[in-house]
């Protein structure tokens, strides 16, 4: 795609200083003034453009200009049409420099070296931008249970505050908050003074950023908060909710490592003189950075009792740490050089992932990010490029002049680009950075970084210099260039073939053995992609284990398919045991009675320490496997050995699958892989034991009572202990893997249930330190997948339902736990979430009625996230699988009406993964009908418009289901040449929606040529909400002592505030458009539903 040409920067601020005087979270109105120091650049220059969105009720001075982000009404509703205007609209707005543009009066002259502006302005019941938590309840109570804070997607900041709303736009900051007294306002930079007024009722909180910040990093959170100062280093401070102190204290008790591991490695000082965090619900992602402010999701929180909260907590939080500086301090020049913060800060958190949880995580982890994005490249549509190699010639340029920077790639814009793609492209960054890491070494690599931080560091100091601010902005080319001063080498190439092309490599090899020449042949394929990768050419290594030791050679691979001989170092095998030498220095002794006496070759592992971004499929002889999984030190080796023998199923795999669980010495992930491996071979070989017990499930039966089982009476779990957590994870495992093993009839063995079942009854926890939430949800889980499909009349009614045996014992275990919830909630509701998911199991199979009653209910607002977003992705299903169309009316008004923000992306991102139907299979659902193309299209054109994220999201599932041209259920009448297709908002809708207190409000945009044209347009029906001879928005130029005024200047665009009007009225406004069509366009009214 191609970039958006450079337009001419005429003027740059300097400082901005914001002040928020009013703030009401029952009205959710928000009062505000922002001052602005601007320096021209050309002298001649007569506009001044800002972005500024979503200004209620507002009137423009000088001149208000809001380029529309809603489609023309005869647009075609197809994305080959939106995707066209979408992209036309943007440059639109980006060459027009925003949505606010103000005309310098003639009196004020232009040749000074700064002007000041002032913008006084009015946000009413913010759709996005700004998240208030506010309960409606008159209890003081729960007023203090009021919050807000800036939410968004990126380049959000027009949402609340005039601006230049890119991150190459850099000028230092004041931020004060006018707030009541007993609420607390946190924002970026330093706390400088604290005023109270002097009613008592309100206080002003003072914050000051010296740093040059471009404006989406600027952000705040007001409320009541309780506040823990870290211990270890105060100049860190932690915020959370009422009542969450002791889970915020544990929380974050060894933040102060990853604080001080990045100042360490990096070898500088954090760029901010203080940073804070903030737990709040209802958040746009689980963690959100802002310059020297991070907002996190209270889920994070946990005490000491929880187990699987602690890594996931402390992962998130070193991830936030690590954009303050690669994201928040050191910023990008275009969107073209996204992928170097992106994967920057990506890498620094597995750096803290090794350092924090070993080595072996560390891989799993790396391990697991590969196959996600591998999975995804050849499973669905590639990724497009991270970079675009035509900017690699050009030179750094200085901010304040207009440049190449300016030339924006929209290929990953966030206005463009679907969130999977997003989090898809930070790990190609992530994994590519890595890979840089290996060519020059880390030393290197942290040299580089350093290097781009003290640069950044030394334009940052000059405050009054804004022409020495271009070194905080990080570019591809400079990267290259800082790469080659501190390693001598080249990247240039490596960076054109992994940033600026799509796609990966997948090979495919085998082996033989050649007796005669002592040799390995070795064939290969690389499988070609779908993306603009081609053919990986360059080196690969291979390492070959021996009975004499490990060789690692590497191929220089030239060629799609092609053969390679290594020579081995070894003789055959001639004794029955012997010891062999690892990789790692050990020595192991080794049985070779099942292996080919002739090869002196162990097992072939290719590219072991994941070089290159790339997908193997490997295959070698089943006892190579087992000695790789026994024997192998290497962790990574180890668990692709696992994964590999289930293609095996042979008594010695399973006899090598079963030594691995009982072994303590290896890596718990392994162990567990292994169970699940073993459960997979029991099933494959269900024919051997059809008419007596499972020797596997008796084997697992074995190991769970040795390790779990009271001494007395190995049958009944002893006490929980889950000191020992790697046990812990082992003791999950085992109910959950039992619970999958089927029998040559497809059903589950009685006495798996049965086991299933003990382990819930006897199950104890009154002496264990840790929760055993998650060991209930996993024992539930383990009990549903034991259920074997049942087998019921299609179309019968639930008066003549008949329960099955394994339903009449597993649906009041369910049915217990879920209302024991009520009582004793568990963390996260963890023991609910399984019980929902359950419950949609076993309508599935057959064991109840399906009915999407429940999953609604829990889906609504007022629910744990957890709990909202399982119960989502359950009717999601229901929906896709029962062809319901009340449930898909009912989904998309929790859609387009939810107050949080993440609910709605999440709800359209299970639709996505679980279409009704889709463009490439033509199949006649239901579904698939005019009013889900209309509440689509109109989710696409006008509901999101304020929400990019929510927008794209959107965008994914109309292509999903109907590709890039108009859907074929519109008639073909309507999709004549020449026919406009009326899919505007609709004024009466289903009565379908979630049982939310919603006040259902859209925006109505009129354009006329003077207040008095607009006034005529206004009724009590149409517009109810008209501020009357009063600015709520405000434009005032000063320049020196001068103030100038712009009473005397008209008004050249006004935009409205209104709720949704009836269909009578949108009828006569639409009869009113035609009869004023002859007139300017000024005057010539245009509408979003």
């Amino acid at each position: 795609m191609k970039d958006l040409p450079p337009i001419n920067k005429v003027f740059k601020i300097k400082h901005q200083n914001v002040h928020i005087s009013h703030i009401d979270f029952a009205t959710k109105i928000i009062k505000a003034r922002a001052r602005m120091t601007v320096i021209p650049i050309d002298q001649k220059f007569t506009t001044l453009g800002l972005n500024c969105d979503q200004i209620n009720d507002c009137k423009a001075e000088f001149s208000f200009k809001d380029i529309p982000n809603e489609p023309p009404e005869n647009i075609n509703p197809s994305m080959q049409s939106f995707t066209s205007w979408y992209y036309s609209h943007y440059l639109n707005n980006y060459i027009n420099g925003g949505e606010l543009s103000i005309k310098i009066p003639s009196e004020v002259s232009t040749d000074s070296r700064s002007l000041s502006l002032s913008i006084d302005y009015q946000i009413n019941d913010p759709k996005a931008g700004i998240q208030f938590v506010s309960p409606k309840s008159d209890e003081e109570h729960f007023k203090r249970s009021s919050y807000a804070f800036t939410s968004g997607h990126y380049n959000s900041s027009r949402l609340w505050l005039p601006c230049l709303d890119n991150y190459w736009n850099l000028c230092t900051w004041s931020l004060s908050f006018n707030v009541n007294a007993s609420m607390i306002a946190i924002s970026n930079g330093e706390l400088t003074k604290k005023i109270i007024d002097d009613d008592g009722k309100n206080v002003t909180f003072y914050y000051k950023l010296d740093v040059p910040t471009a404006a989406p990093n600027i952000g705040f959170a007001i409320g009541y908060f309780e506040i823990f100062v870290d211990p270890k280093i105060p100049t860190i401070t932690h915020f959370c909710l009422p009542g969450l102190l002791p889970l915020l204290k544990y929380s974050v008790t060894s933040f102060h490592k990853v604080y001080e591991l990045y100042q360490d490695v990096l070898s500088a000082r954090f760029p901010f003189k203080s940073y804070k965090q903030i737990f709040v619900s209802e958040t746009y992602n689980d963690y959100t950075t802002y310059s020297s402010l991070s907002i996190l999701n209270i889920r994070l929180l946990h005490s000491a009792r929880v187990i699987e909260q602690h890594h996931e907590t402390r992962r998130l939080m070193a991830i936030a740490l690590a954009q303050q500086y690669f994201g928040c301090f050191v910023e990008i020049e275009t969107w073209n050089d996204w992928w170097l913060i992106a994967g920057i800060a990506g890498y620094l958190s597995t750096i803290f992932i090794k350092r924090a949880f070993g080595n072996s995580e560390y891989k799993y982890y790396i391990h697991k990010e590969m196959e996600a994005l591998s999975n995804y490249e050849f499973d669905g549509l590639p990724l497009p490029p991270l970079h675009i190699d035509e900017t690699l010639g050009h030179l750094k340029p200085d901010i304040s002049i207009a440049s190449p920077r300016d030339r924006i790639p929209i290929n990953y814009h966030p206005y463009f680009t679907s969130p999977t793609q997003l989090e898809m492209f930070k790990r190609r960054s992530q994994l590519i950075m890595r890979m840089i890491e290996i060519r020059i070494g880390q030393e290197s690599l942290l040299q580089a970084f350093n290097k781009l931080l003290t640069l950044a560091n030394t334009g940052a100091k000059h405050h009054s210099h804004s022409s020495q601010w271009g070194n905080i902005l990080i570019s591809t080319k400079h990267f290259l260039k800082t790469i080659h001063l501190v390693s001598g080498k080249d990247i240039k190439e490596f960076i054109n073939q992994w940033a600026c092309r799509s796609g990966m490599p997948h090979f495919k090899g085998s082996f033989s053995f050649n007796r005669k020449r002592n040799t390995l042949e070795l064939e290969l394929m690389e499988k070609q992609d779908k993306g603009q990768f081609g053919f990986y050419v360059g080196p690969l290594s291979i390492c070959v284990q021996e009975v004499d030791g490990s060789y690692t050679s590497t191929l220089q691979i030239e060629e799609s398919t092609f053969h390679y001989d290594i020579s081995c170092h070894s003789k055959s095998k001639k004794n029955k045991k012997r010891k062999i030498p690892l990789s790692n220095g050990d020595e192991t002794e080794i049985n070779f009675s099942n292996a080919d006496s002739d090869s002196p070759v162990l097992w072939v592992h290719i590219d072991p320490d994941m070089h290159w971004l790339r997908k193997v499929t490997f295959d070698q002889p089943d006892y190579m496997w087992q000695y790789q999984m026994k024997y192998e030190r290497d962790s990574l080796a180890q668990y692709l050995a696992v994964e590999s023998l289930t293609k095996y199923v042979t008594s010695d795999s399973i006899q090598s699958l079963t030594d691995v669980v009982n072994d303590g010495h290896i890596y718990y992930r392994i162990r567990i892989a292994a169970i699940n491996a073993l459960a997979q071979c029991a099933t494959k070989t269900a024919s051997d034991w059809a008419l007596q017990r499972c020797p596997i499930a008796s084997s697992l039966f074995n190991i769970y009572k040795k390790m779990f089982g009271s001494r007395s009476c190995p049958n009944i779990p002893r006490y929980n202990n889950f000191s020992y957590m790697i046990g812990y994870f082992i003791q999950q495992a085992i109910p959950l893997a039992l619970g999958t093993i089927r029998d040559s009839y497809g059903k589950c063995p009685r006495e798996i249930l049965d086991f299933i079942i003990d382990l819930i009854k006897y199950n104890d926890n009154s002496q264990n330190e840790y929760s055993d939430s998650y060991y209930m949800a996993s024992l539930i889980d383990a009990l549903t997948n034991a259920v074997s499909p049942a087998t019921n009349i299609v179309g019968m009614s639930e008066s003549n339902f008949n329960l099955s045996e394994e339903s009449k014992i597993i649906l009041p275990e369910i049915t217990h736990a879920l209302n024991y919830e009520k009582i004793s909630t568990s963390y996260r509701n963890c023991i609910s979430v399984s019980c929902i998911k359950n419950i949609r199991v076993l309508q599935k199979r057959g064991h109840i009625p399906a009915k999407s009653d429940v999953f609604r209910m829990y889906a609504r607002y007022g629910f744990f996230q957890d709990v909202r977003e399982v119960a989502i992705d359950q009717l999601a299903d229901y929906i896709k699988v029962e062809c319901s169309v009340d449930d898909l009316r009912w989904i998309f008004s929790l859609i387009e009406n939810d107050p949080v923000p993440f609910m709605r992306h999440y709800a359209l991102q299970a639709i996505i993964k679980n279409a009704p139907f889709s463009n490439r299979q033509k199949t006649n659902s239901s579904l698939n009908h005019v009013e889900l193309v209309e509440r689509l299209w109109n989710l696409i054109g006008f509901d999101t418009r304020h929400d990019c994220r929510l927008r794209c999201d959107a965008m994914e599932l109309y292509t999903e289901l109907y590709g890039r041209f108009t859907p074929e259920c519109i008639p073909p009448i309507l999709n004549s040449p020449g026919v406009i297709i009326d899919l505007q908002r609709r004024t009466s809708r289903p009565n379908i929606s979630p049982s939310m207190s919603l006040d259902d409000v859209s925006l109505r945009i009129s354009k006329p040529s003077t207040p008095q044209t607009a006034a005529s347009h206004n009724s009590d029906d149409d517009v109810s909400s008209v501020v009357s001879g009063q600015d709520v928005l405000k434009v005032k130029i000063k320049l020196g002592d001068n103030m100038v005024s712009g009473t005397s200047l008209t008004t050249e665009n006004v935009t409205l505030s209104s709720k949704r009007s009836s269909s009578e009225d949108i009828k006569s406004h639409k009869k009113h458009k035609h009869k004023h069509k002859k007139s300017s366009k000024q005057s010539s009214p245009f509408s979003s539903p």
